[in-house]
């Protein structure tokens, strides 16, 4: 073999080894980041004092838009919102994050994991809520672009049914004080 071709085929071997060394950098930094995203709504569900601005700030782009698993788009502010608003109505809340694959590619990465949770808000709720997340680099770090959620039968079912026993309530209540 050649002495300029030997040294050609370790130089490219170099730099395949440095990109698959980055890659799994980068995908070990996205576990972490929503690791501890979820760690503050865990503190924030249970009572402790978690600025829900930050927390989005650090891992959201500001232009993304959520989609839930009830079908709605929504913009990160109307999440925040949303979340803020359960915080004093939620108890006995857990959850168990399982991250199932993180792959990047260049400047883009995804995310897919299970979100299991259960909590007591308006009767108790056990949610298998399979996520994914789009990352783009930014200047800043990685940063989620896109953001889907879904959930099993179950889990809707139990929706379904928390907000017909909601929509009960309220008739009666209008019912009662008329």
């Amino acid at each position: 073999m050649r002495p300029w071709l030997f040294v050609l085929l370790v130089s490219l071997s170099a730099c395949a080894d440095d990109e698959q060394i980055q890659r799994k950098a980068d995908a070990q930094s996205i576990r972490q980041q929503i690791e501890l995203y979820h760690e503050g709504l865990r503190r924030a569900f249970r009572g402790k004092a978690v600025d829900i601005e930050k927390l989005f700030d650090a891992l959201f782009d500001e232009s993304v838009y959520y989609v839930t698993y009830w079908g709605v788009s929504e913009p990160l502010d109307s999440t925040k919102a949303r979340i803020e608003r359960a915080i004093p109505l939620m108890s006995d809340y857990t959850s168990r994050l399982e991250i199932v694959a993180v792959d990047v590619s260049g400047d883009f990465a995804y995310a897919f994991f299970i979100l299991r949770q259960s909590y007591r808000l308006n009767g108790e709720r056990d949610e298998y809520l399979p996520t994914t997340f789009v990352f783009r680099r930014t200047e800043g770090g990685w940063k989620v672009v896109h953001a889907h959620r879904s959930a099993d039968q179950e889990t809707i079912a139990n929706l379904l049914t928390a907000m017909s026993a909601a929509v009960t309530a309220d008739t009666l209540d209008q019912r009662t004080n008329h």
